[in-house]
């Protein structure tokens, strides 16, 4: 019987690796030609981007690019309001508006517990003793809310 190989044989990701290592090596022509062609490009994006002209085309382009984004939301928000339907930013409105409502419930409810205990042992010192003992008081649970 033969013993198996212990090491995996190497997946597709790794021979494709491996391959762009070997193609962009500085030993080999394909690696010396990607090298002289990545200073090129380099050299050529430096000088477009200290270009005053070339900034400015790309200024406008990126100007015209969101007006028009500003513009078809504006239309969609428009269609929306025509349909009666919210907009995403009416809708986040409305969930800060109810998660804050939520808070001051809570903290509403809170304090109407303690105000409740407050009074309950009010009433019981100024209530005469008796035989029997008061029912234990039942705790809500923030579960049960």
């Amino acid at each position: 019987m033969t013993a198996p190989d212990s090491r995996p044989t190497p997946g597709m990701l790794a021979r494709a690796l491996k391959t762009v290592g070997r193609l962009t090596s500085s030993e080999t022509r394909s690696g010396k030609v990607f090298a002289k062609a990545e200073q090129g490009l380099t050299q050529v994006a430096a000088r477009l981007a200290e270009s005053p002209t070339f900034l400015r085309l790309s200024g406008g382009l990126m100007r015209r690019g969101f007006s028009l984004q500003i513009r078809r939301t504006s239309v969609m928000e428009k269609t929306l309001h025509s349909l009666r339907v919210p907009t995403a930013s009416e809708v986040e409105v409305l969930r800060d508006q109810l998660r804050r409502m939520g808070d001051q419930v809570e903290a509403l409810g809170s304090q109407l517990e303690h105000v409740v205990e407050l009074l309950e042992r009010q009433e019981q010192q100024s209530a005469p003793p008796s035989d029997v003992p008061p029912a234990p008081r039942r705790r809500r649970t923030n579960a049960a809310r």
